[in-house]
């Protein structure tokens, strides 16, 4: 701060300077030469007061304390990204379900990681209500369309259901 406050101090003084001379340079010829003159003055003394303090100027970068971020296992990240997945995909296909008045009890879908990272369904099992017997088959195009895996279907009652949880 003290280095800018210094620039700018000779600076002032400068500017002070240089405009008392151009007051009393005569109108004439002599007027281009010394406006001139007073410019490489002005400029110089500017260069001259910047050099002095970028010489003082730390160009060393800060001893910043690190902070140490987490890294996973690469299975870990595969592991949370086919949750986050499922669990989308899962309440997908409960709205879709619903949006055609099924009210499934419970979605459950086994992924499979493949090596070049597709994530697909293997395995969907959906537990509906004895009320929604009659609608299997909407039930299983419904999610055929969407995932391309024909559903498992179980009938489950409120005690059943329960239970299983």
């Amino acid at each position: 701060m003290s280095g800018i406050k210094a620039v700018s101090m000779t600076l002032c003084y400068t500017c002070v300077a240089v405009s008392m001379i151009t007051v009393l340079i005569p109108q004439k010829r002599t007027r281009r030469m010394m406006s001139f003159v007073v410019g490489l003055f002005f400029i110089s003394t500017f260069m001259m007061a910047v050099s002095a303090q970028v010489s003082e100027i730390d160009l060393d970068p800060a001893q910043i304390s690190e902070i140490p971020i987490p890294t996973y296992g690469e299975g870990i990240a595969e592991d949370t990204v086919a949750q986050l997945t499922g669990d989308n995909l899962t309440q997908a296909l409960r709205e879709l379900l619903v949006n055609e008045g099924i009210e499934p009890k419970d979605i459950q879908l086994t992924l499979k990681i493949s090596d070049e990272g597709r994530i697909s369904v293997v395995r969907a099992v959906i537990y509906i209500s004895e009320k929604d017997i009659t609608k299997t088959a909407q039930i299983k195009s419904i999610i055929y369309r969407n995932i391309s895996k024909e559903p498992e279907i179980h009938v489950t009652g409120e005690e059943a259901h329960k239970m299983a949880e």
